[in-house]
């Protein structure tokens, strides 16, 4: 019996990664199409699909799956459906939301993500009344110089940029959202190649919150993200 009884639980944990697995693959399904619905099927010229694809690869996302996505969107097929969203919400400790997402069913999404507010004494906010304690910022990987990194890292300054994450093969800066496209301009002029383009929202002025409260916080983020309609959570905690 104790045997089998592991054998139940390897299962379990198989069938939940599965799950996990399948909700992540379908997320990045998702933006894809969005993407290509937004600028075109070329990721050339369209910088979030590159994005989106480099991010789809980076998850193990089957190349044939992207392609499949790519044409669906392109043709039109079940993509009209899908419609963006940022919704706004609050949790206990003065804890600030912002839900980001895609979804087919507008209706379907509010209520069951209500759902998983109330279950953690959480709450929608009215429009606005949430997104002033964020700022949306740009952020752009790519790979450095070989040459003179830190005398580029001078330039980037230069450029207005908010941080700048280096790592030897990587890097990743934030920039003001309105600059985005100017700092990606200015990067390709000195011939940097991009990996990625994406955006945060950072809070302004993070609040402290205790061990209990931040455990629950952890807890309602973690279900939230887990909805397969919701793209990313960002909370104002520091």
């Amino acid at each position: 019996m104790a045997g089998h009884s592991k054998w139940a639980q390897i299962r379990h944990r198989k069938a939940t990664v599965d799950q996990k697995r399948g909700q992540l693959f379908s997320k990045l399904v998702r933006e894809i199409m969005v993407a290509v619905r937004e600028k075109g099927v070329n990721p050339d010229t369209n910088l979030r699909l590159r994005s989106s694809i480099e991010r789809a690869r980076d998850e193990g996302l089957p190349k044939d799956n992207i392609e499949r996505a790519i044409k669906r969107a392109a043709g039109g097929e079940e993509d009209h459906t899908l419609q963006e969203f940022l919704y706004e919400a609050s949790a206990p400790g003065g804890v600030g939301l912002l839900i980001e997402g895609i979804t087919d069913n507008t209706n379907r999404a509010l209520a069951e993500l209500r759902s998983v507010l109330t279950k953690h004494r959480g709450k929608f906010g009215d429009p606005g009344s949430i997104r002033w304690q964020f700022e949306k910022r740009g952020i752009i990987i790519f790979s450095p110089p070989k040459e003179n990194p830190d005398a580029f890292a001078l330039l980037l300054i230069e450029q207005n940029i908010l941080d700048l994450i280096q790592e030897p093969d990587t890097w990743k800066l934030e920039t003001c959202f309105e600059d985005t496209e100017r700092v990606r301009f200015f990067l390709q002029e000195q011939g940097i190649s991009l990996t990625r383009i994406t955006h945060t929202y950072h809070p302004i002025h993070p609040i402290s919150l205790s061990h209990a409260q931040m455990e629950h916080t952890q807890t309602l983020i973690e279900e939230l993200d887990m909805h397969h309609d919701v793209q990313a959570v960002y909370a104002n905690f520091g």
